[in-house]
């Protein structure tokens, strides 16, 4: 994207998300226990057809830009499942995804790789990378490689980090404080909270 085009399109994302409440501020406890000025929840994006058709344009264009190579790609269930398959359709790609559960002995991927293709594995947000480096390695399995991983936010709690020591590059529409600096410039948040979220990115790393 170019970069007018781009800061348009995080700028209506950001807001987009907060109105339907997928994006909120204040105090939360993660499911694992940390606490958060922030929170993100998409898995109800489908349920709002113009934020949806944002996040997935967004993340089309980031895989036609950055990950041209890719022959298939990989949805991890199921905010980045809800995500991928309109994608693939978007980028006329095959699409893959991991279960959720299994049975001993079923597979962990769903679909068909063939040897040596180049998979994007997509989710809908980065913030440890471990979601994306199993799905990595169910790809692997099958005889896929996994490069590069595309998401619509980083939380920037360390996922490119992990990931890259892995051999995979994670390619983001934005992260949360870009997000966070383009609402307080729309005073859509205080200050505080823009604030809470730079100091929670600054412990984070």
């Amino acid at each position: 994207m170019a970069w007018k085009k781009r800061s348009a399109v995080v700028k209506d994302l950001a807001e987009g998300l907060l109105k339907v409440g997928a994006l909120q501020f204040g105090t939360f406890t993660l499911p694992d226990g940390k606490m958060s000025p922030y929170y993100i929840n998409l898995r109800g994006l489908p349920s709002y057809p113009g934020v949806y058709s944002l996040v997935v344009d967004a993340i089309a264009e980031l895989a036609k830009k950055k990950a041209p190579k890719a022959k298939a790609l990989c949805g991890i269930p199921l905010t980045g499942l809800t995500i991928a398959a309109p994608v693939a359709l978007a980028v006329n790609k095959p699409l893959v995804y991991t279960r959720l559960s299994k049975k001993p002995n079923d597979r962990v991927l769903e679909g068909e790789i063939r040897p040596d293709w180049n998979v994007l594995v997509i989710d809908d947000l980065a913030t440890s990378g471990n979601a994306i480096l199993a799905a990595s390695e169910a790809v692997e399995e099958e005889g896929g490689e996994v490069t590069e991983a595309a998401v619509l936010i980083d939380r920037l709690e360390g996922a490119r980090e992990r990931l890259s020591k892995k051999g995979i590059t994670l390619h983001a529409v934005t992260d949360m404080l870009e997000m966070a600096d383009i609402l307080h410039s729309m005073d859509l948040i205080t200050e505080e909270h823009l604030k809470a979220i730079t100091k929670s990115v600054g412990r984070a790393k």
